[in-house]
């Protein structure tokens, strides 16, 4: 005997306590709504508040990233993707060397510090850093922000604005220089303001930063004592797994597996020494039984 089966019942949108038919059914019973403009949130680039705000509210900001000069807030422009591919190469060589001589601390977060200058007061977050060990501030486990000066700070330029290049070939080289930052790298993806800078003492406490100039083409730093690279290399980027090869890196890339490298080809040549010994022998045995076999 047929009976008739009943149909199953779902829930409705909202109420949970009433059901509806299956048949009554539709496909926007569920409307996803779109986020009203007001939740947009906009960038606060060019906006003035006090140093204390700044750290309250924005140096972690989740959705900008921004630097305060002297009160106002400053956005960090996007990088290029050719910027980035640079920055993992540099970073890249720059953990061989400290794998080789590790005397500086690598920094890739970000990590904002205070440039108090006679005129003014910033708060910059270079793109990359280094911390030599002899610098007095080190930085703890839990910091979030970098009580000293760096002793290195590249910066990647975007050129999308006139505006971020002021920032990176003007104002950023005077604070600085004037915050006592020994080296300051400028790599444009671009070549155009790709520059070099370190610092000299002019003597009476004044500072200025001089080029760095390139000799044959190769970069050699002062902060990190033979740090080298080739400009050109920037951008060509070439494999960093195979430049213990090349001359201008083989003095701190892969020194280690240079030397087992080294020693297996020591090796190799001592069993092959041996072997020469050994026929030599042989046939020095050889002909001084010919000699003996005449008497």
């Amino acid at each position: 005997m047929l009976t008739q089966v009943q149909e199953p019942t779902i829930a409705k949108q909202i109420d949970f306590l009433s059901y509806t038919n299956p048949s009554d059914y539709s496909a926007n019973l569920f409307e996803i709504e779109s986020p009203k403009q007001n939740d947009v949130r906009q960038s606060r680039h060019g906006l003035y508040v006090a140093e204390s705000t700044y750290w309250e509210d924005y140096y972690e900001d989740p959705d900008f990233n921004y630097e305060w000069n002297d009160g106002r807030l400053e956005e960090k422009e996007m990088p290029t993707s050719l910027s980035d591919l640079i920055k993992q190469w540099l970073e890249t060589l720059i953990f061989y060397y400290l794998n080789f001589n590790p005397i500086a601390r690598q920094i890739k977060s970000e990590l904002g510090f205070i440039i108090n200058l006679p005129n003014k007061r910033s708060i910059r977050k270079p793109d990359l850093s280094l911390i030599l060990k002899s610098n007095p501030d080190q930085l703890k486990d839990l910091d979030c922000s970098y009580n000293g000066t760096y002793d290195l700070c590249v910066e990647y330029l975007s050129d999308t604005r006139a505006e971020y290049v002021k920032r990176d070939t003007v104002d950023k080289k005077e604070e600085y220089c004037g915050g006592r930052v020994k080296e300051y790298f400028i790599i444009d993806s671009k070549k155009k303001h790709t520059a070099f800078y370190k610092l000299v003492n002019k003597g009476r406490n004044r500072y200025s930063y001089e080029p760095l100039k390139p000799k044959n083409g190769i970069i050699r730093s002062q902060v990190l004592p033979g740090f080298q690279f080739r400009v050109k290399d920037l951008y060509l980027r070439p494999d960093p797994e195979y430049l213990y090869k090349d001359e201008v890196y083989k003095s701190y890339v892969k020194v280690d597996f240079q030397n087992v490298i080294k020693e297996k080809d020591d090796a190799i040549k001592a069993m092959e020494q041996e072997k020469r010994a050994k026929e030599e022998a042989i046939k020095e045995i050889e002909r001084l039984k010919q000699i003996l076999s005449t008497l």
